[in-house]
């Protein structure tokens, strides 16, 4: 799962400029729907397809057949003439529109619209992309995706509501119960996927988040069984979706990377002292040291697993020196095969986060 993104990495200076005008733009719009108005009315499309002359007669019954087999409807498919282009045509309406879509199937059997080609074969990823047509509007006219499939506006949204602080205690408390407990706080939607709700732990959760955005704790926990959230826009708005994890998955990450080096996130980190740690846990050392700096710290418990690692049961040691509390986590960490960096959760706060040298999908 991708987890190491930060937010302004995400989003170009210019766009960043706008947030708050746009999202006071989105309030103006935003009025109570009375039940006659609870179901969005949905844009219809009319496909055309035009097939290349010079493909086998049969090619037509073909993409006829794998169309109507897809689910697609209002299509006809057709011989192209020679000045047929692939288009799209918004018919305006006082509801919806109505888009009128030319795609042509060229001499080598693919499906070219305007922005994308699919083959025969490919036929749930070209009903993704008339779905998308449905709910977003043709590509040029679409606002510009930062992450996740969402606009400026929309991941603003997502970050914000992400950004409160976990208020209860989250120690002690049975897995399955705190993540329902953190995703009540989150004003839009949550579904899990068949698949994720059986996965969730009922063990005790051992760590006290609690003063930490409900983004990272939320993000954290789930990881802890192999499951993530993925934000996500659909025709009803922004939804959660909570899945089972998977290295290609870009999810919402365990904090950010800080747009400032760590030094300036966590001043304390330069300042230097003199130790002799000899035959320490490295559990104990990572304890010390943060609470000297005042922030708490994560592990990649997945991770750990995953390469034998107990922080309880590796020791470490560091002749006496002068160093500094960088140093000293860097050095400590290392000797146990893990390493640390600083993150911000959604509200700037610092936090460590201890994983292993090795990317948890490496053999």
């Amino acid at each position: 799962m991708n987890t190491q993104m930060g937010f302004h990495q995400l989003i170009p200076q210019s766009l960043r400029l706008v947030f708050h005008a746009l999202l006071g733009l989105v309030g103006l719009f935003c009025l109570p729907c009375d039940g006659s108005l609870a179901q969005a009315v949905e844009p219809r499309i009319q496909l055309e397809v035009a097939v290349d002359p010079r493909l086998p007669p049969l090619t037509l019954h073909d993409w006829a057949k794998a169309l109507n087999e897809s689910g697609i409807e209002n299509v006809r498919v057709r011989t192209a003439y020679p000045n047929d282009t692939p288009k799209i045509q918004e018919i305006p309406s006082d509801l919806v529109p109505t888009y009128q879509v030319l795609a042509i199937v060229n001499a080598q059997n693919e499906i070219v619209l305007p922005d994308a080609r699919f083959t025969i074969r490919q036929m749930d990823r070209f009903k993704q992309w008339i779905d998308d047509l449905r709910r977003q509007g043709p590509p040029q006219s679409r606002p510009k995706q930062v992450a996740f499939g969402l606009n400026i506006v929309q991941f603003e949204q997502v970050r914000q509501d992400m950004s409160r602080p976990v208020q209860a205690s989250t120690k002690g408390r049975p897995r399955a119960e705190l993540v329902d407990s953190l995703v009540s706080g989150l004003t839009y939607p949550t579904v899990f996927e068949p698949q994720a709700r059986p996965r969730l732990g009922r063990g005790l959760w051992e760590e006290e988040l609690q003063g930490l955005t409900t983004g990272t704790a939320l993000a954290y926990v789930l990881r802890y069984d192999g499951l993530a959230i993925v934000p996500q826009s659909t025709v009803n708005g922004i939804r959660y979706q909570i899945v089972v994890g998977h290295p290609k998955l870009m999810a919402w990450p365990v904090g950010w990377t800080p747009e400032d080096s760590e030094a300036k996130v966590v001043p304390k980190l330069l300042e230097t002292l003199t130790v002799n740690i000899q035959d320490v846990p490295v559990k104990d050392v990572v304890d010390s040291v943060t609470q000297r700096l005042g922030i708490v710290y994560l592990l990649d418990h997945p991770a750990l697993a995953r390469f034998g690692i107990e922080i309880d049961n590796v020791t470490v040691n560091i002749p006496q020196t002068k160093t500094s509390y960088s140093q000293i986590l860097k050095r400590s960490l290392f000797q146990a095969r893990l390493k640390g960096e600083i993150r911000c959760d959604e509200a700037g706060k610092p936090f460590l986060w201890v994983t292993t040298l090795k990317p948890i999908d490496e053999t």
